[in-house]
């Protein structure tokens, strides 16, 4: 049973962030086209980037980590999370408030922390800094939609935290094509279509908190005692997601003293990236964690220890040939997506370049982000922050090296060692739980390594037999990417059912229903 709401919650999920990742594309073709790789762009993208950094930092982890195990411990003993709900969200509005006054007065110091490149030229750090303060209010709307979306996901209902940032898209899709040509300065519409996401996004979170009944009361007692607890566990469980921001971030810095444009290819490529990543990735470890944390609530190790090796089956099936497919079409898919306006060919080849770096890295961020929500699922934040270190020590050291020989490439590429680095951390550090590594190799391990490699073998053949070429129409390449992707995956499927791939039987039976 717990498999199949497993498999049932991660389609729902990787379906909902599915719509909104292709509305995120939308988005970023239509700033491609406008803006360009330009020092407008990236003063934009640094601005985006910080106030994302701390939603990041809550959404993707920590809060939801920290307030889910003890959603389990306080609904085993009163019945309900209510109580704890409503001091947390009376909590976070004061914390909240301190932040965002802190990044407004703050903001040329955080402009300077993340990009110190942009301080020689004076003209585009002052834009980058205007366009901040406007972003900035974006974290405050996204903390509370965050807390939401923890009690949301808690109920198993993840249609909302996966759906929402759709409302972020649309707005700066609506921005771009209206507010854009009435402003003296066009790259600002992209900011205050930032801001205007944010409400529209705690605004539907709430809408369904209150569907499920559990809409909170913000003149509720804040910090009580469970909610001191969350805190607690929160700390270092923010420590390591920052870590692991920091990754990125660090790219961002290190691209800074690159040639002009390295930011944005690293960006481009990062949001393709993030489509696999999103949809199974941070789909399964989001969907695993409430299972988890109210099996180890109940002393049911067993069916813990059982999802857990499923949710990995089930990753490593789905990432291997994504990741493989993503080194191998790079270029056609950055050419049909981005290669228009004034974003060239050879934007498109840098892109693809970084791009195909970054996906070798798919399949070890998404095992571990399993491994990530075992850990927190048994309050257990500090081994995942050892971890995300010790990645990052080899993150930096990597990027030192590789900057020079293969330029914005080199630091995507130290980001993938970094994130094997971390995964082999956690698994030797799975004896802090009672559980061997051997536990949670998937069953079906060598089936799914010999279909990834007949799939892998069976790209580069259809690759060879339909070459894509630039010069054609674009709906000509973008048959090409339809054939591609298709097919490979058509083939992945058959491949895994015949072996007898449980993920991939799985697959079948909710598709055909």
């Amino acid at each position: 049973m717990g498999k199949r709401e497993i498999t049932k919650n991660t389609l729902i999920f990787a379906s909902a962030t599915m719509l909104s990742r292709i509305l995120g594309f939308i988005r970023d073709i239509l700033i491609a086209t406008y803006f360009g790789a330009t020092p407008a762009s990236d003063a934009f993208f640094v601005a985006f980037r910080i106030p994302n950094l701390f939603r990041r930092l809550l959404g993707e982890g920590a809060l939801s980590s920290a307030f889910i195990p003890v959603f389990a411990q306080e609904e085993k003993r009163h019945k309900t999370i209510r109580h704890v709900l409503n001091s947390a969200f009376s909590s976070l509005l004061i914390v909240l408030t301190l932040l965002l006054i802190a990044g407004e007065l703050f903001t040329p110091q955080l402009v300077a922390l993340i990009a110190p490149g942009f301080i020689k030229a004076k003209e585009q750090l002052l834009l980058t800094v205007k366009l901040t303060k406007i972003t900035f209010p974006y974290i405050y709307f996204m903390g509370m939609a965050i807390l939401m979306g923890a009690a949301l996901n808690y109920k198993k209902d993840f249609f909302y935290t996966s759906l929402s940032p759709c409302l972020l898209n649309i707005c700066i899709i609506a921005s771009i094509l209206t507010l854009s040509r009435h402003l003296s300065e066009p790259i600002f519409a992209l900011a205050w279509g930032v801001f205007a996401g944010g409400i529209l996004q705690i605004l539907f979170h709430l809408y369904g908190a209150k569907k499920l009944k559990v809409l909170p009361n913000p003149l509720s007692k804040p910090f009580t005692e469970p909610v001191k607890k969350a805190l607690k566990l929160m700390a270092p469980a923010t420590v390591g997601l920052a870590i692991h921001q920091i990754n990125t971030l660090i790219d961002t810095v290190i691209a800074s003293f690159l040639p002009e444009g390295s930011i944005s290819f690293l960006y481009y490529a990062n949001r393709l990236f993030q489509l696999p990543l999103a949809l199974f990735g941070i789909a399964i470890g989001a969907v695993l964690l409430p299972y988890a944390a109210q099996s180890v609530a109940n002393g049911q190790k067993e069916e813990v220890l059982d999802n857990a090796a499923y949710s990995i089956d089930f990753v490593m099936y789905v990432t291997i040939p994504a990741a493989l497919g993503l080194v191998v079409f790079a270029f056609p898919i950055i050419d049909v997506l981005f290669r228009r306006g004034i974003f060239s060919l050879s934007d498109a080849q840098n892109t693809a370049y970084a791009l195909a770096m970054y996906a070798l890295g798919l399949p070890f961020i998404s095992v571990a982000k399993i491994l990530v929500s075992l850990f927190h699922s048994h309050m257990d934040m500090k081994t995942p922050v050892k971890a995300a270190a010790v990645a990052l020590v080899v993150n930096v050291v990597l990027n030192l090296i590789l900057m020079h020989p293969l330029k914005h490439a080199g630091l995507a590429l130290a980001t993938s060692a970094a994130a094997v680095t971390q995964l082999l951390y956690l698994a030797l550090a799975l004896k802090r739980l009672d559980v061997h590594p051997k536990q949670l190799i998937p069953k079906n391990l060598k089936s799914t390594l010999a279909a990834c490699i007949i799939t892998l073998t069976f790209m580069l053949v259809l690759y060879k037999l339909l070459p894509f070429s630039p010069d054609k129409t674009f709906l000509n390449r973008a048959l090409h990417i339809f054939t591609y992707v298709t097919a490979a995956a058509g083939c992945h499927i058959l491949i895994g059912v015949l072996l007898k791939i449980e993920p991939a039987r799985m697959l079948l039976k909710f598709r055909r229903r």
